[in-house]
């Protein structure tokens, strides 16, 4: 018993010093915050929509250029880089929004240049890209009043209370 112990933190230790197998642990999909946002804004657009969560900005564009390395070089510039939030039609899954739960980190100045160049994105493919200041509390009327104030309240269905 002892001996299989001591070969087994060997192995670990062996493995932690000598540059051993990557090891993969659960992550999270979403933050605590993005979660709560995620509630509110399911209940704000009903069942006319569907939200899809940290959507790779490389699913949401195209690329069109005759040239193979420019068409690479702007597709390297959206590879790894996603969004907090897609509104889709429910029936056509056609995106209508997209949105983003800006919390502290968006004021660093690499994460600003990453937010202009998806803000430039999403202008040039006409997609409305709403951004959202991270609260600790949303409401269902502030989620409609952020996506009516980026010109997307006439996309979406009038909101019915339950």
């Amino acid at each position: 018993m002892i001996l299989g112990l001591a070969i087994l933190l060997f192995a670990n230790l062996k493995g932690a010093l000598f540059g051993g197998s990557a090891r993969y642990v659960r992550g999270r999909l979403l933050t605590r915050n993005e979660k709560d946002f995620l509630a509110v804004l399911d209940e704000a657009l009903g069942s006319n929509y569907r939200v899809f969560v940290q959507v790779r900005l490389a699913e949401l564009v195209e690329v069109k250029c005759g040239v193979a390395t420019k068409r690479q070089a702007a597709l390297n510039k959206v590879f790894g880089k996603s969004v907090d939030f897609v509104i889709c039609s429910a029936i056509a899954c056609d995106p209508v929004a997209v949105i983003e739960v800006d919390d502290r980190s968006h004021l660093l100045p690499g994460r600003r240049a990453r937010d202009e160049f998806v803000n430039r994105v999403f202008a040039e493919i006409g997609l409305p890209l709403v951004r959202v200041p991270a609260q600790r509390v949303y409401s269902v009327l502030g989620v409609r009043s952020a996506l009516a104030s980026a010109g997307i309240e006439g996309r979406l269905l009038p909101y019915q209370v339950r």
